[in-house]
C-alpha cells in the first residue's frame, strides 16, 4: 500500500467532520418540518449520514484500536438503515404510500437487521469483517478489514434497493410534466454520490484503499434530497396528491399512448383487466373502448360510462388518452327498475281506463237489456222469452266481470317462474274446457319452459275458447311446439274463419271482438305474453283459420 502520510488525509478528516455537522443540523431542521411528504425520511437520512461521518472521523483521528472498533460498531446500524430509508423516501416522493405496508417494511428491514447482528458478532464466526486490524500509515492509524460473505450479501441488498429506488424515480421522471422533471433529475444526480463512493470504497483504487468515501457522500446525497423537498417544493403542487388520488380511486383509469397501446392502469383497472394488459393494444383488450365512445359499455356484468381526455405535450402534440370508467351499474339498474315501473303504471292506467269503459258502456248495455226483459216479464204476455233474454244478459255480464278480473292480473310483471311442461299444460287446459266436438292435436317436442304456471294456463284457455267461439263446436285446434335459437315457440291454430289481414294487429286490443264477444279474451293473452317478455303475433293457419304464435319462451335448464 502506498504512503498514506503523503495523502491529504487531514483534509478528508475535516470533510467528514464538516459533513457530520451539516448532516445532523440539516436533519434537525428537516425533522421540524417533517409534515411535508418525504420530510421524515429526509431527516432520518441526514441523521444517519451525519452520524456515520462523525463516527468515521473518530476512526480516522483516533489512534486507539478500541476506539476505532467502537466507532465502527456504533456506525453499523446507521449504515444498515440507509438503504431502507432511501427506499421509504422514494415511495413517499413518488406517491406510492400504499406500497409501504407493514409486511413489506419488515421484509425490507430484515436483511439489514440480520447484517448488523452478524457484523457485531463477526469475531465468533468470521462471516463479516474478516481480518479486522489497524493499519498505521504516516501520521494516521486506519482500521482495515476484508468483506466477508455477510458483508457482500448486504452490499448486494443495499445496491439493489438503491437501483430499485432510482428506477422508481426514473419512472416518475417520465410520467410527470416538465414542471417537476427538475426535481426528479436532482434526486437522481444526488444518488450518484453514495453509489460511486461505495464502489470506490469496496474496490481498491490507487492509494486510497484504506479510506471509506461513502460517509461524506451520504451527507451530500442527503443535502440533495433536502433541497429537492424543502427548497424546490417537489410535493407542493400535487405530483403525489394527483398520483395518490388516481391510485385510490374506485373507478378504473386507463392510460393509452398515441400508438393505441395501454401504458398505465390504476389498481381499480388492474382488477378489471388481465395481468398482461399493460403494453397490449387498447382495441384488443377493450374492443368497444375507443376514442369518442360515450355510451355505457358492459364489462363482466357491470356497466361503465366512459370519460376520455387527450394527453398533449407543451407543443400540443398528441401523446395519448386517459380513459376514466365510472361504474354506473347501480344507476342503470335503478333506471331499468324505474322504466319497468313506469311501464307497469302505464299498463295499470290503461287497464283502469278499460275497466271504466267496460263498466260505463259494456256492462251498462246488458244491464239495461236485463232490466227491460224483467219489466217485460212482469207486465207482458211473453214472460218466458223475456226471462231468457234477461238470463242471456246476466250471462254476458258474468263473462265481462270474469274477464275484468283476469285482465286485472294478466299484465302484472312476472316475479317468480315455474318449470312448466308445455305439452302437459296444453293437454291439461284442454281437458278442463267444454269442447263439445272440437278436436286437439299437439305436435313437436315437449320442452320445459320458465313461466307463471297459472297465467300460462289462462293464456292457453283463452286461445282455446277463442277458437271454439269463432270456429264452432267441431273446430279442429292444432298446437305446434318448436325449439328455436331464441327460445321456445308455441303456436295455436284452428280451421275456423280466421282473422282478416287488416284486423290482425287489432284483435289483441281491449274491447275488440270479431264475433260479438267481450273483446277481453285476446287482450288478456297479449297482456300475459307481455308480462313474460314474450312476443305475440297473429297469422293465418294452414287450414285457413287463425293462428296465434308466441315466441321467446325461455327454456328451463336441464338438471
Amino acid at each position: 500500500m502506498s504512503d498514506l502520510g503523503a495523502l491529504p488525509v487531514q483534509a478528508y478528516l475535516v470533510a467528514c467532520l464538516l459533513a457530520g455537522v451539516i448532516g445532523l443540523w440539516l436533519g434537525r431542521v428537516a425533522w421540524r418540518d417533517r409534515t411535508v411528504p418525504g420530510g421524515t425520511e429526509v431527516a432520518l437520512y441526514l441523521f444517519c449520514g451525519g452520524g456515520i461521518s462523525l463516527l468515521y472521523a473518530v476512526r480516522v483521528a483516533s489512534g486507539s484500536e478500541l476506539a476505532m472498533a467502537v466507532a465502527l460498531n456504533l456506525a453499523t446500524p446507521f449504515v444498515a438503515a440507509v438503504p431502507g430509508i432511501w427506499m421509504a423516501f422514494v415511495l413517499a416522493f413518488s406517491g406510492r404510500d400504499r406500497w409501504r405496508t407493514e409486511e413489506r417494511v419488515v421484509a425490507l428491514a430484515a436483511p439489514a437487521f440480520i447484517w448488523v447482528l452478524t457484523a457485531w458478532s463477526s469475531a465468533t464466526h468470521g462471516l463479516s469483517r474478516q481480518s479486522l486490524r489497524p493499519v498505521v500509515e504516516g501520521p494516521f492509524t486506519l482500521l482495515s478489514f476484508g468483506l466477508g460473505p455477510a458483508d457482500w450479501a448486504f452490499v448486494v441488498y443495499a445496491y439493489g434497493l438503491c437501483l430499485a429506488g432510482a428506477l422508481v424515480v426514473i419512472d416518475l421522471y417520465h410520467r410527470t410534466g416538465n414542471r417537476y422533471r427538475l426535481q426528479t433529475f436532482v434526486i437522481l444526480l444526488g444518488t450518484l454520490f453514495p453509489f460511486l463512493a461505495g464502489i470506490i470504497t469496496i474496490v481498491d483504487f490507487g492509494s486510497y484503499a484504506a479510506l471509506a468515501w461513502y460517509p461524506a457522500a451520504l451527507v451530500v446525497h442527503g443535502v440533495f434530497l433536502y433541497g429537492t423537498v424543502f427548497w424546490l417544493g417537489t410535493l407542493d403542487a400535487a405530483v403525489v396528491a394527483r398520483d395518490t388520488a388516481v391510485e385510490v380511486m374506485q373507478d378504473p383509469v386507463i392510460v393509452a399512448g398515441s400508438d393505441g397501446r395501454i401504458r398505465d392502469l390504476n389498481p381499480a383497472a388492474e382488477s378489471l383487466l388481465s395481468d398482461d394488459a399493460v403494453g397490449a393494444s387498447l382495441s384488443a383488450v377493450f374492443p368497444r373502448l375507443e376514442v369518442g365512445v360515450e355510451h355505457p359499455i358492459a364489462i363482466d356484468g357491470r356497466q361503465f360510462d366512459i370519460q376520455e381526455d387527450p394527453i398533449t405535450d407543451p407543443r400540443g402534440t398528441d401523446r395519448g388518452h386517459v380513459f376514466l370508467l365510472r361504474d354506473v351499474t347501480e344507476r342503470e339498474r335503478r333506471q331499468a327498475e324505474l322504466e319497468q315501473r313506469e311501464t307497469e303504471l302505464e299498463r295499470q292506467n290503461e287497464r283502469l281506463e278499460d275497466f271504466a269503459g267496460v263498466v260505463s258502456h259494456d256492462l251498462r248495455n246488458p244491464l239495461a237489456a236485463a232490466t227491460a226483459a224483467v219489466e217485460l216479464a212482469r207486465h207482458g204476455d211473453d214472460g218466458e222469452e223475456a226471462l231468457d233474454r234477461a238470463a242471456d244478459a246476466h250471462e254476458r255480464m258474468d263473462d265481462l266481470i270474469e274477464g275484468l278480473l283476469s285482465l286485472a292480473t294478466a299484465g302484472k310483471a312476472v316475479d317468480s317462474f315455474d318449470r312448466v311442461s308445455l305439452d302437459a299444460a296444453v293437454r291439461r287446459v284442454w281437458s278442463r274446457l267444454e269442447t263439445a266436438a272440437a278436436t286437439l292435436t299437439v305436435e313437436g317436442p315437449d320442452p320445459t319452459v320458465l313461466a307463471d304456471r297459472d297465467r300460462l294456463e289462462q293464456l292457453l284457455a283463452n286461445l282455446f275458447r277463442n277458437a271454439i267461439e269463432h270456429g264452432g263446436d267441431d273446430v279442429a285446434v292444432h298446437v305446434a311446439i318448436e325449439s328455436r335459437d331464441d327460445g321456445v315457440a308455441l303456436a295455436v291454430g284452428d280451421d275456423g274463419p280466421g282473422v282478416p289481414p287488416d284486423r290482425r294487429d287489432q284483435v289483441t286490443e281491449r274491447g275488440v271482438s270479431l264475433g260479438g264477444g267481450t273483446g277481453l279474451g285476446l287482450a288478456i293473452v297479449g297482456d300475459i305474453a307481455d308480462a313474460h317478455g314474450w312476443d305475440l303475433s297473429v297469422e293465418a293457419s294452414a287450414a285457413g283459420g287463425a293462428r296465434f304464435v308466441i315466441t321467446g319462451m325461455e327454456p328451463a335448464d336441464d338438471d
